[in-house]
């Protein structure tokens, strides 16, 4: 299960802005659906890639960040009126805490108080799909940040045709609908092409994007090019360069 344990204070990387992010005892990576490009559907943990924006406007990833602290799990707030608790022997046998065990794991502030506290350190702003391309065009943007956000633009603009594909799935399950990026896909899944070939090793992700503009040989080289260990996604993109299909495609995970 993905366990929340509390919040990590970090420093922006461009302004030095103090934000907040959760922090993580346990990561659950199960979806209800998982696709050959990277994008989960209903699953347990963000896929946002931790791309962020701050106050001043600029973009950046999460782990760009210093990091500062780590503040424990908030408490939940103590039940009004725990002042006036009566500490004596019926109030323990009917099972209510007393005032030690209040103060010991509630919040007894105010609420006011909780939200000023929250306010110091506010959440970091999370941005929408359809504002990828902002980063694009942002000067100063680290390459694992460009990285980043082509994916999830590439992942954007495919959610479309993972519609029709339920829907023909529906129909015949051994069939696969058409696919045809246009110019603007095709423009951002070579960018990222070229990203992931100077500054990462993921061959994985390199097949897929050839396989869904159409070069089977080029997706099937990029295949053979990985080290990693052959992952359901990795059968299943080399299940379909054999079919000749280059439709985003869902998968057992």
């Amino acid at each position: 299960m993905t366990r929340i344990t509390g919040k990590h204070v970090k420093k922006t990387p461009c302004c030095g802005t103090f934000i907040g992010s959760q922090a993580y005892g346990s990561i659950n990576m199960m979806a209800q659906e998982h696709w050959t490009d990277g994008r989960t559907v209903h699953g347990l943990m963000s896929q946002d890639g931790g791309i962020r924006i701050c106050k001043c406007g600029h973009f950046y990833l999460l782990n760009e960040c210093e990091h500062v602290m780590t503040l424990p799990k908030d408490k939940p707030r103590a039940p009004d009126g725990w002042q006036k608790t009566k500490d004596n022997w019926w109030t323990r046998f009917l099972g209510k805490p007393t005032i030690e065990e209040i103060i010991l794991h509630y919040d007894t502030r105010s609420q006011s108080e909780i939200d000023e506290e929250k306010m110091k350190t506010p959440d970091a702003l999370h941005v929408a799909d359809e504002s990828m391309p902002e980063i694009f065009k942002q000067s100063k943007a680290s390459r694992q940040l460009q990285i980043a956000a082509r994916r999830r633009y590439w992942q954007y603009l495919n959610d479309p045709v993972r519609e029709t594909y339920r829907e023909q799935k529906k129909l015949d399950p051994d069939s696969f609908p058409d696919y045809q990026p246009c110019s603007e896909q095709r423009e951002n899944m070579q960018e990222l092409i070229d990203l992931l070939q100077k500054y990462s090793t993921d061959w994985l992700e390199v097949s897929e994007l050839y396989r869904e503009m159409g070069d089977f040989s080029s997706s099937l080289c990029a295949l053979r090019a990985h080290s990693g260990r052959k992952s359901k996604l990795h059968a299943s993109i080399f299940f379909l360069i054999n079919k000749g299909v280059s439709t985003p495609a869902r998968f057992r995970h």
